[in-house]
């Protein structure tokens, strides 16, 4: 035994200075030794372009944490390409001044982060950088430091990407696709150097392509763009000056979706030569939301939740708002100024405010064209055409056609119409020859209108003329066909969704509590009809049931209807004194018969079923010791089995001299008769076979008249006959005693 543990301990201390001496060398494989040579680092492979530049090239595994320090990237090196990695870092100066450096790619890397100046004073012509497939990205603050390279970045498959400020001294080239998280922080696009701006104006472009944006800070586009180009993202709020820059010359977006847009977010010292939202979802402009002057504006094909008043309050050289669904439009919602063409057409608004379309005249500008043609307001409040008189006499070319809204005709439509133009207009006909209302159910059958619209003009004259009944006749006049597929409920919409969602959640309320309450009511229920005996008494039936008696064809049985009998709850001498002189008597012999029968099935037949079904492994070892304890006595229940229904009535009277006896037995057993046994769960015993000759004959005696009374019970071996089996033997923690008679 000694030398063997003497071979175990060595054995152990072998491998513990293996498990240190090898601790070191996965740490200086892992991280890179400061001022040591990226060709030297693990998994680096470095080899010569040109003869005297050099391109690296770093596969990792995905456990290997790496630093890039300071002199570790030889100065001639052209490219560098990162493949894998648990942590990947530049650290501060790790490429300053570099002569050629062209290219850095990073793909599959965990966690990719570029320090503070990081890069530093580079000249070359251009350097393109690319992460792929990286799990954190995080370009710090003047990561790209003092730079006349103009940058061309690529970040695609990312899942969090984080640009702090003045990431990019200058960039020419931004694109962030597939990104499911970009945090960009303030200033994050504030250039130190914006290179030589022509004539067409700035040339750096930046576009997100399918990201997610939680907000876009304050001042985060504060340099000069060429392009800001958003599709296929979300943006859940622009705050306050993020659009700052002097001039971008075009900010797309494009089939996105934006939560808000606060006041000012569109700076108005910022100059936009195109502005474009083509299929998004705004669900809010807040007041003032763009200041910008633009040249152009397009609003086409989006849906707008609610435009704030003042929510476009710019200079608009042309604006194009067509093919849009907006919920609520406030009070001057759009206020162009010194516009020279506009074209609000084939919108579909649901609610209209007094004013929300402000084009204000001025006569130092041509107004070449306005267009307002196709669409359908559902409701519109008083002066919502003002716009419109003005404009007979500033514009060149004014349409006003196909237009409709949700107003019942009736004969008082031109006064309506007036109260949309305002007080001061006494021609309304301009509205009325061109724009359609509802008729109701009948006129439309009478005039055979399917989608229920009318001609303002024509309604007038075929239902409001002198005569006294309307001509049913099929319609020729002018019709429209509404937009059922993209329209805008009429204001009842997010009510009804509301009573919707409330009606299904009380349903399901309801659902569950009735059924909580169902099975509150089975469970009650078995537990009372267990507690009243119901359960014992049909599992008696059942088994009838299973094993029926044969009998003779053609033999007729009686229906007992036991139903009427007065059962008693209990067994006394009385009722079993009276049931057998009931039986000897011919005429009750029948009744009393019935009614040992009964009394039998509960008292005897029930009360043995419930402990049979009560018993274990070890409660068939006390049956078996009862049956080596008495076997007179059963041979005599056999005998008395034979001779109903008095064989019944003689077992309950042993059953209440059993019960009673163990009631009364209020003097306890002497130790020479019976001694219970506290190790009956180790050992087998059987009880004492003394005195069995001294069973009490049950045929020669009346079990009721030998009932002995609490002061003439004897204390011999009599009782023993009678006595239970002794219960299951108790725990070994339980006091062991003497068993009560």
């Amino acid at each position: 035994m000694g030398v063997q543990w003497y071979f175990s301990l060595i054995i152990w201390l072998i491998i513990g200075v293996f498990v240190i001496k090898s601790v070191p060398a996965v740490v200086e494989e892992s991280v890179a030794p400061l001022g040591s040579d990226a060709c030297r680092i693990p998994g680096c492979n470095c080899s010569d372009a040109a003869k005297t530049w050099n391109i690296i090239n770093c596969t990792f595994n995905s456990t290997q944490i790496v630093e890039f320090t300071p002199g570790s990237i030889p100065s001639r090196t052209l490219e560098i390409a990162i493949s894998g990695g648990s942590d990947v870092t530049l650290q501060p100066y790790t490429l300053n001044s570099p002569i050629g450096f062209q290219f850095l790619r990073v793909d599959g890397t965990r966690r990719f982060v570029i320090r503070k100046n990081a890069f530093l004073d580079l000249s070359s012509a251009s350097l393109a950088f690319q992460v792929v497939n990286c799990d954190r990205l995080v370009v710090e603050t003047h990561a790209f430091k003092n730079m006349q390279t103009p940058i061309s970045v690529d970040v695609s498959r990312c899942s969090y990407v984080s640009i702090q400020s003045s990431a990019f001294s200058r960039l020419q080239d931004g694109k962030f696709r597939n990104i499911p998280y970009l945090d960009l922080a303030e200033d994050a696009f504030l250039f130190e150097n914006q290179g030589i701006i022509g004539r067409h104006g700035p040339v750096s472009s930046l576009s997100f392509h399918n990201v997610i944006m939680p907000k876009i800070p304050t001042d985060t586009f504060h340099s000069s763009l060429a392009e800001i180009s958003i599709k296929n993202s979300e943006i859940r709020e622009i705050h306050t000056d993020a659009f700052k820059a002097s001039q971008i010359s075009a900010i797309l977006f494009v089939n996105s979706t934006i939560h808000k847009i606060q006041s000012r977010a569109f700076s108005d010292r910022t100059l936009l030569i195109n502005f474009k939202f083509t299929k998004c979802k705004i669900h809010l402009l807040e007041m003032g939301s763009v200041m910008a002057s633009m040249t152009n504006l397009t609003v086409e094909h989006s849906k707008l939740t609610e435009i704030q008043t003042g929510a476009i309050n710019s200079t608009v050289a042309k604006a194009i708002i067509s093919d849009n669904e907006i919920g609520t439009f406030h009070s001057r919602g759009f206020v162009l100024n010194n516009w020279n063409r506009i074209n609000m057409d084939n919108n579909i608004i649901k609610r209209a405010g007094s004013f929300f379309l402000d084009v204000p005249y001025n006569h130092e500008i041509q107004h070449y064209e306005f267009t307002f043609i196709g669409n359908e307001i559902y409701r519109v409040e008083t002066n919502s055409l003002s716009f419109m008189p003005d404009l007979h006499y500033t514009v060149q070319n004014l349409k006003f056609d196909n237009n409709f809204f949700n107003q019942t005709c009736h004969c008082d439509i031109d006064k309506w119409v007036l109260e949309l133009l305002g007080d001061q207009v006494q021609d309304a006909s301009f509205v009325l020859n061109t724009s359609f209302c509802t008729i109701n159910a009948l006129l439309a059958r009478c005039f055979e209108l399917q989608e229920g619209l009318i001609n303002m003009h024509n309604f007038t004259k075929l239902v409001c003329g002198v005569e006294d009944s309307i001509k049913c006749e099929p319609y020729s006049g002018e019709t429209k066909i509404l937009d059922t597929t993209t329209i805008i409920d009429t204001e009842n919409a997010m009510d009804s969704n509301s009573n919707l969602i409330l009606g299904l959640v009380l349903g399901a309320v309801v659902v569950i509590a009735i059924s909580g309450t169902i099975v509150i009511l089975l469970i009650r229920g078995g537990l009372w009809l267990k507690r009243k005996g119901y359960c014992m008494r049909f599992r008696n039936l059942h088994y009838r049931n299973e094993h029926p008696i044969s009998e003779e064809e053609g033999t007729i049985v009686p229906i007992e209807s036991r139903d009427k009998l007065d059962v008693p709850e209990e067994l006394t001498p009385e009722i079993l004194q009276r049931l057998r002189e009931q039986l000897e008597d011919p005429t009750t012999h029948d009744d009393a018969r019935e009614m040992i029968e009964r009394l039998y099935e509960l008292f005897i037949t029930g009360e043995s079923y419930t402990n049979n079904n009560k018993q274990d492994e070890e409660a068939h070892l006390y049956e078996e010791l009862g049956n080596l304890q008495l076997p007179a006595a059963a041979e005599h229940e056999k005998r008395l089995s034979e001779t109903e229904p008095f064989g019944f009535l003689r077992m309950m009277e042993e059953k209440y001299n059993t019960t009673a006896l163990a009631i009364l037995g209020t003097k306890p057993a002497l130790v020479d008769e019976y001694s219970e046994p506290t190790d009956a769960a180790v050992h087998l015993y059987s009880e004492l076979q003394n005195k069995t000759d001294d069973v009490i004959d049950l045929d020669g005696k009346d079990s009721v008249k030998s009932f002995p009374s609490g002061t003439q019970r004897s204390n011999n071996s009599r009782s023993i006959a009678f006595r239970p089996l002794p219960e299951k033997p108790r725990s070994i923690f339980d006091e062991a005693g003497p068993s009560k008679m």
